[in-house]
This record gives C-alpha cells, structure tokens and sequence, in this order.
C-alpha cells in the first residue's frame, strides 16, 4: 500500500504486519514505513495492545530483524530486541521453518483475504500521511473482523473473545520499551558526551571514558560497563548544539545567572541602608534588568571590603545624596576603612607603651611576711 507525503509530493509505500490467532481467525493489520527493527518490535508491542492480552506462543516468519539465525539442525538465535520483548511479555518466540508456510497457515491465509479485501476496499482512497493510511486500516479490519462466517456461526471477533481471550496472559501494566543503541561515546572535559548533535552530562567520575548510549524517541539512557550512569528526556530533533545537563553530574557548581530578585534578596541580608540603594538604582533605570550591573557593582564592595563597611557607607551616602551608585560609595568605603586601620594603629600603640607592671607581692617569697 502507499501513501502520498504532502511535504515531499511523493507516493510513499508501506508495508503491512500481519497478525492473526489460529482459530478464530482474528486479525491485526497494521501499516510500517519501513521493515527496520524498530518499526517491527513497535507493530508488535501495537499487536498485544489490540488484542488486550500476550498469547503463550508467538509463531513469527523469518525476518533478519527477529531473528538472527535459523539453522535445521541447532539453537535459534533472535535478535537481543525481540528477545527483550519476548521475555517483557513472557512469551516464546518459536519462528517457523525456513521455507515451510504450513507451519503458519492462519497468517498464510489471512495475507490473502487482506490483499483481496482490505487493499482492495481501500483502493479508491488517498491518504496524505501514514497515521492517515492505519486509520483506513484499522476501519476496513474492523469490518473484517467482525462480519459473520458462511460456514461456521459467529465472527472473528465474537470467536476471539468467547474462546481465546480469556487463555491470555495480562499485559505488563508498562508496555515494552523500543530502544536503539550507540556505542562508544567519549565524556568530554565538561562532564558531557555528544549525541544526535546534543549533549547529555554523566557523573564526573567518567571523564574521558567511553560510553554507550540506549535511547528512543523520548528518553536517553547512558551506561558505562553494562551499569546504568545517567538518564535524560531527550532533546527536540531541531535543536542543534543544545544541552540535557544534570547539576549533580558536573565536577564543579552550577553558574546560575544573577536576577533583579536575587540581587535584591542579597541586598536584604546586607542591611537596610544598602536595601535602599539598591532599590533606588532599580528605580532610576527604565527596565529593572538594566540596573543590574549597577547593583552587582554595588553588591560586589561587600566582596571586597566586607558587608558592614557596605552598610555603613551606603547609610553615609543617603545623607548627602538620593541617587547612589558605585563610584558614589567608594570615596566613603575609603574613608570608614581608613578610619578603622587609624584605629587599630591607635589599640596597637597604646597597648605597648604600657610596660609590664608586677607589684610587691611578684618578688614576696613564699611564706614570708
């Protein structure tokens, strides 16, 4: 079947997956863009979702992206994905003999009624998108699977749900997880490894090793040795050069960009008199973020010179001026410092003219009078 892409005006094919219980001839039908691994694993997980249940067996056909190797004689070996899956939801894949469809003859025969049926009810239609195409789909099998038999009573639906339904085992309440992998990423010196033209951060204690990546289309999970390091939502397909960073994972703090609120809870802790000045530069400018780098320069003295000589100075300065800024406080946060260096001169000097003074009583000796 196909499909026109509006975007790229061009008839896209597709392809079906076919899916159907042995006696009741009940059918999933669903249309794949492509016969990759991940749209094959993803009809199979859509499979169980439509039939309510995970039957005991799975009879699948030889496809490279199920199954690895198929000799006559010796072990089948599945691919890893479809292993995960099959183990998610506790049921054995047994893939039919190389070139033997009798093995499967239920889904044998209902490929044919599909061709002769659904494609050929939906031939007349156009469709725009693939999402557009399964609705179709899902419509026509619908009216497939629920019309009656000429040569035995019910339909498949009514067949599926009386007999074989209630022989499946619940679905996990978290449907399997589709992930692809991506070997051998090297952490940089900031704490992150490139991705899909992103970077993701790990826990510093992996610098300059190398990792693997498991994602799909919302998550990525990043592993060192088999051990899971790091997890992140996964970053738009558009955003170039963007960042998924974790503050824990970065060998050194977090630079979180200073605000007019912040600067302003700073000021607070400083005293009232800085408070004041602060709010006043705020007022002076046209837009409050503008002030900012006045405030900082402000903010910064305390850095310097320590936050009471702040203090005091900005009190200082609101007595002879209303508008305050930086070079306005200097000339004072000089003078309280030189004031506060005279006056520890002045304790240091007076302390040593004192001599050390020792009375009558030092010399006495012991037990005279």
């Amino acid at each position: 079947m196909s499909y026109i892409d509006s975007d790229k005006n061009k008839e896209c094919t597709v392809y079906l997956f076919v899916a159907t219980f042995p006696y009741s001839q009940y059918t999933y039908i669903e249309a794949a863009a492509s016969m990759n691994q991940s749209d094959w694993l993803y009809c199979n997980v859509h499979m169980l979702e439509f039939f309510e249940g995970s039957p005991v067996k799975i009879v699948c056909d030889n496809l490279k992206t199920g199954v690895i190797t198929h000799p006559k004689h010796g072990e089948i070996i599945l691919n890893d994905a479809y292993l995960s899956f099959a183990e998610h939801y506790q049921a054995a894949i047994m893939p039919a003999e190389v070139r033997k469809p009798k093995q499967k003859p239920s889904v044998e025969g209902s490929v044919g009624k599909i061709a002769r049926k659904i494609i050929g009810m939906l031939r007349y239609e156009t469709f725009h998108s693939l999402e557009a195409l399964n609705r179709g789909v899902m419509d026509a099998l619908a009216k497939l699977n629920s019309k009656e038999f000429q040569k035995r009573n019910g339909s498949r639906k009514i067949l599926f749900e009386t007999e074989e339904k209630p022989m499946l085992r619940a679905l996990p309440l978290t449907p399997f997880e589709i992930c692809e992998w991506s070997y051998n990423h090297k952490v940089g010196p900031n704490s992150h490894v490139w991705f899909e033209k992103g970077q993701y951060s790990v826990p510093s204690d992996y610098l300059n090793q190398y990792v693997d990546v498991r994602y799909n289309n919302t998550i990525v999970y990043i592993y060192s040795s088999h051990k899971l390091i790091a997890e992140h939502k996964r970053l738009p397909s558009g955003l170039k050069n963007g960042k998924g960073t974790e503050a824990s994972h970065l060998p050194y703090p977090v630079y979180i960009p200073e605000t007019v609120e912040s600067a302003t809870a700073k000021a607070e802790e400083i005293g009232t008199n800085t408070t004041t000045v602060v709010c006043r530069v705020y007022e002076n400018a046209k837009i409050k973020e503008q002030g900012l780098m006045d405030v900082r320069s402000v903010l910064d003295i305390a850095s310097m010179y320590g936050e009471k000589t702040l203090e005091e100075a900005c009190g200082r300065a609101l007595k002879d001026f209303h508008m305050i800024t930086y070079n306005t406080l200097i000339p004072y946060i000089k003078d309280i410092s030189k004031s506060k260096k005279n006056k520890m001169k002045s304790e240091n000097e007076k302390e040593q003219k004192h001599g050390i003074v020792r009375g009558a009583d030092y010399y006495r000796k012991e037990g005279t009078k």
